[in-house]
C-alpha cells in the first residue's frame, strides 16, 4: 500500500509543504486501521485473457493485441464498489484552467457583471462548461471508460451545504450499479444543478460510507466481499456544518473518514486548486486514517488525465515485451482496475509474449504465450471491451504515424512518404476490418 504522502502529482515546491503539515497531522490523530478481506498479505495475480496458448494471430500493421489483468488482491475474484463524490459548492465555478468542452475556447474569468459573490470573491467564467465541477465530472467520465461492469460497482454522492440543520446537504444522485449509463445521467444531473453553496466535507463523507455499505438507510445494496472505496473531490476546505470553525469541521470531516476506516472502506481524496491546496490538512487526514492516497491537483483541467492513472490493481509496475525480438510493447493501457491492453510488435512465425508485473509490496511476477502471427490471417475474436481497448490503442498508433508523417514531410525523398503513408493507411484498414469482422455480433468471452 503506499503511504499518504506519496502523492500521484505534487507540483514543484508543494512536496515540501505537503510532506510537512502531514507530520503534524500525525500527532493529532491516532492511526486508524483498515479492515482487508482476508488476513495476511494480498497475493499477486497476472493473467493473459487474450491472445489464446498457440493462436493464430493476423495483423497487416504486424501489430499484436494482447490484455489480460494485473492485480494484488485477496480472494479468487476481485470486487469493487466505488462511490464517486463530486464537490458541487459555489467556488466550482471558477475556471478550471483549460478547454473541458473541447469547443475551443478556454473559460477564464471577466469583469464582475453578473457574477455571484463567493466568501467575497466573484467568479464569472466566460465558458461554464470549463469550470472546475466540468473538470471534476469529465474526471469521473474517464473513470468509468475504464472499469468494468462485470466486477466494479459505482455509484455518486455529491455535497454542498447552505448552513441549513434542516436540509441535506449530501444527496445520492446514483446508488451503485453495474450500469454506468445511470452513473452519466447521474453526473450530468449535477452539471445540470451548477455549482452552489457551501462545502459540508462531513456529510459527503458520511452518506458515501451509508451508500458503500449498503445499511438499511441507503440507496444501495449490499454486496459481499467487494472493495469499497471513496473517492472524495473537492476543490475547498470544510466551511460547514459549523459556520464559523473550520477547526471543528476538519475534525468532524476526519472523525467521519475515521468510522469509514473502521468499516473497511478506503477513501482516496483529491484536492484540486489553489484553495484546496492552501489547507489540505482535512483532505490529507481523510486519506490517512483510511490508508487511501492524497492527490494534490494544483490546475483542476489536469484533474481528468490524473484520473487516467487512477488505480486500485496495487500495482507499481507492468510491461510487456516479445521476448521473441526483443521490442516492448509500443502501446500499453492500464485502468483502475488492474486491466491491461497492449500493442506489441510481431515477427512472421513463432512469437514468445511475456507480462511482467510488480506489487506495490516488491513482489514480482511473470506469465507468458507463445503465438504464431501470419500478417493476412484473420483478427483475433474479442469481447466488446477488448475490441474498444484495441481500437483506442490503434488510434493512439495511427495518431503517432501520422505525426511522424508531419515530421519527416521536409527532409525525406517521396519514397520514404510514400512507405508511411501506406503504414497509415494499413492501420485504418485493420480498424475497419476489426469493425467488419464483429458487425454480425459480439464474440464470446475468453
Amino acid at each position: 500500500m503506499q503511504r499518504l504522502v506519496d502523492c500521484r502529482l505534487v507540483e514543484h515546491g508543494l512536496e515540501v509543504r505537503v510532506l510537512a503539515v502531514s507530520l503534524l497531522a500525525l500527532t493529532l490523530l491516532p492511526h486508524a486501521s483498515r479492515a482487508v478481506a482476508a488476513e495476511g498479505p494480498p497475493r499477486l495475480a497476472l493473467s493473459i485473457e487474450t491472445p489464446e496458448k498457440d493462436a493464430i494471430v493476423g495483423d497487416p500493421g504486424g501489430m499484436g493485441f494482447i490484455a489480460g489483468k494485473a492485480m494484488a488482491h485477496f480472494g479468487e475474484l476481485e470486487l469493487f464498489d466505488i462511490v464517486l463524490v463530486v464537490d458541487h459548492s459555489a467556488s466550482t465555478s471558477a475556471p478550471s484552467g483549460g478547454d473541458i468542452d473541447g469547443d475551443g475556447e478556454v473559460g477564464a474569468l471577466v469583469g464582475d457583471d453578473g457574477a455571484f459573490s463567493v466568501f467575497g470573491r466573484f467568479l464569472p467564467i466566460t465558458d461554464e462548461d470549463d469550470n472546475v465541477l466540468a473538470a471534476e465530472l469529465a474526471a469521473a467520465e474517464t473513470l468509468l471508460e475504464q472499469l468494468d461492469p462485470r466486477t466494479t460497482r459505482v455509484g455518486v454522492v455529491g455535497f454542498a451545504g447552505d448552513g441549513d440543520p434542516e436540509t441535506y446537504d449530501a444527496d445520492v444522485y446514483a446508488p451503485l450499479t453495474t450500469e454506468y449509463d445511470r452513473v452519466r445521467k447521474a453526473l450530468a444531473e449535477i452539471r445540470d444543478l451548477g455549482p452552489q453553496g457551501r462545502t459540508n466535507m462531513m456529510a459527503g463523507v458520511r452518506l458515501a460510507t451509508i451508500e458503500v455499505m449498503g445499511t438499511e438507510s441507503a440507496a444501495s445494496t449490499p454486496r459481499s466481499g467487494a472493495h469499497r472505496i471513496i473517492l472524495f473531490l473537492t476543490d475547498g476546505r470544510p466551511t460547514l456544518p459549523h459556520e464559523v470553525s473550520v477547526h471543528e469541521n476538519r475534525r468532524l470531516a476526519v472523525e467521519a473518514a475515521s468510522e469509514a476506516a473502521r468499516l473497511g472502506v478506503r477513501i482516496d481524496t483529491f484536492a484540486i486548486g489553489q484553495e484546496a491546496l492552501d489547507d489540505p490538512l482535512a483532505t490529507i487526514e481523510m486519506a490517512r486514517a483510511t490508508q487511501g492516497i492524497f492527490t494534490p491537483v494544483l490546475v483542476p483541467h489536469e484533474l481528468q488525465s490524473v484520473f487516467e492513472k487512477v488505480t486500485f490493481s496495487e500495482i507499481q509496475t507492468l510491461e510487456v515485451v516479445n521476448r521473441s525480438n526483443g521490442k516492448p510493447a509500443t502501446y500499453l493501457t492500464r485502468a483502475a482496475d488492474g486491466s491491461y491492453s497492449a500493442l506489441v510488435p510481431l515477427d512472421e512465425g513463432i512469437n514468445q509474449l511475456e507480462v511482467y508485473a510488480r506489487a506495490n509490496d516488491g513482489r514480482e511476477m511473470r506469465r507468458s504465450i507463445a503465438v504464431q502471427f501470419q500478417g493476412d490471417a484473420a483478427v483475433q475474436p474479442l469481447t466488446p471491451a477488448m475490441r474498444t481497448a484495441r481500437n483506442r490503442l490503434l488510434e493512439a498508433r495511427l495518431l503517432d504515424l501520422r505525426n511522424r508523417h508531419v515530421e519527416i514531410r521536409t527532409g525525406l525523398d517521396a519514397q520514404t512518404r510514400k512507405i508511411l503513408a501506406i503504414e497509415i493507411e494499413e492501420v485504418r484498414r485493420n480498424a475497419a476490418r476489426n469493425v467488419e469482422v464483429h458487425a454480425s455480433g459480439d464474440a464470446p468471452s475468453n
